[in-house]
């Protein structure tokens, strides 16, 4: 069972929103994210390590966070729209060689990120143990969505 969650949100999120209220019943680490400090990362990294976090959630840019630090520390992710195939900018983050199980989400009416560039990018990059799902949503993820596909994977680690 995900004992320990951490959760990033999209570089035009709020700290605080319904999907960080959610994820207190979990006792989620929901850090501010300040995408644009170049040490970010870095300190994001060092916590991640010293809380034994074992289930990364990101959203957006978010996504494009947990994805980089999975490939760091082996953790799983479940990724809501993840920007890594396009990002408004790129934030100083750096990818190593864990392979682990991802879960994507993407929305069908996403005008933000480009859910066949998406799926491109991760053939392109050879990333092997992922799951594409497709919701009835835009770039935003709705929390009736978000709560569904947390709860989903929660249970199925059980």
């Amino acid at each position: 069972m995900y004992k320990k969650i951490a959760f990033f949100h999209g570089l035009e999120s709020p700290v605080i929103s319904d999907k960080t209220e959610f994820l207190e019943q979990f006792d989620a680490w929901c850090p501010a994210m300040d995408y644009y400090d170049p040490k970010l990362f870095d300190k994001i990294l060092n916590e991640l390590i010293d809380r034994d976090i074992d289930l990364l959630i990101g959203s957006s840019m978010g996504g494009w966070f947990a994805y980089c630090l999975s490939t760091l520390t082996g953790i799983p992710t479940l990724l809501f729209n993840p920007a890594l195939n396009q990002r408004s900018f790129s934030p100083k983050t750096f990818r190593g060689n864990y392979e682990t199980q991802h879960t994507l989400v993407l929305g069908i009416f996403d005008n933000v990120i480009d859910s066949d560039g998406t799926e491109d990018w991760l053939d392109s990059n050879k990333v092997e143990d992922y799951d594409v799902y497709f919701e009835m949503m835009g770039h935003r993820t709705p929390i009736n969505i978000f709560s569904k596909w947390v709860n989903k994977i929660i249970n199925e680690k059980s």
